[in-house]
C-alpha cells in the first residue's frame, strides 16, 4: 500500500515565480482530493490558533504590559493638559466652573473623543488639580 505523503512527494512541483516567490503544483488521484482538502484547512486552523496564541503571549509580556501601561498613562496625561487648557481658556473668559466643564464636555463630544462626559472631566480636572471637588457640583442658588 502506498501512502499519501509517498504519492504526494512523487508528484510535488516546485518551480520559481516572480519576486522570490515559488509556485507549488501538485498532482493528486481524483479520489484524494478531498482528504488532501481537509488536510490543508486543518493546517490552515492549526496555524490561525498558533497565531492567536503567539499574539496573546506577547501581550502578556511583561514588557508589553509596562509599555502598554506608560502608553496609557501618557493617553491621560495628555487629557488633562487639554482639559487643564480648556478649562482656563474658559474660566479666563468669565464662565464659571459647572459652564466651563459643560462647555469642555460639548468640545470633546464634537471632535467624538472617548472621555467626553461631564462627570469625567470634572473628576479629571480634579485630578490635573484644579479645584472642585470629585462628584456632584453644588447647586446654585
Amino acid at each position: 500500500m502506498t501512502s499519501l505523503f509517498t504519492t504526494l512527494i512523487k508528484d510535488l512541483k516546485v518551480s520559481p515565480a516572480s519576486d522570490g516567490q515559488i509556485k507549488v503544483t501538485v498532482t493528486l488521484p481524483s479520489d484524494l482530493f478531498l482528504h488532501y482538502a481537509r488536510l490543508l484547512e486543518s493546517l490552515a486552523g492549526f496555524f490561525q490558533f498558533a497565531n492567536r496564541k503567539a499574539k496573546i503571549a506577547q501581550l502578556q509580556s511583561a514588557s508589553s504590559l509596562e509599555a502598554r501601561a506608560k502608553e496609557a498613562q501618557q493617553n491621560i496625561d495628555l487629557y488633562h493638559a487639554r482639559l487643564v487648557k480648556a478649562f482656563d481658556l474658559y474660566s479666563s473668559q468669565g464662565l464659571d466652573r459647572k459652564s466651563a466643564v459643560k462647555q469642555i464636555a460639548a468640545d470633546l463630544r464634537a471632535k467624538k473623543h472617548p472621555w467626553c462626559s461631564p462627570d469625567l472631566v470634572r473628576m479629571s480636572l480634579v485630578a490635573a488639580g484644579r479645584g472642585g471637588r470629585p462628584g456632584r457640583p453644588r447647586k446654585q442658588s
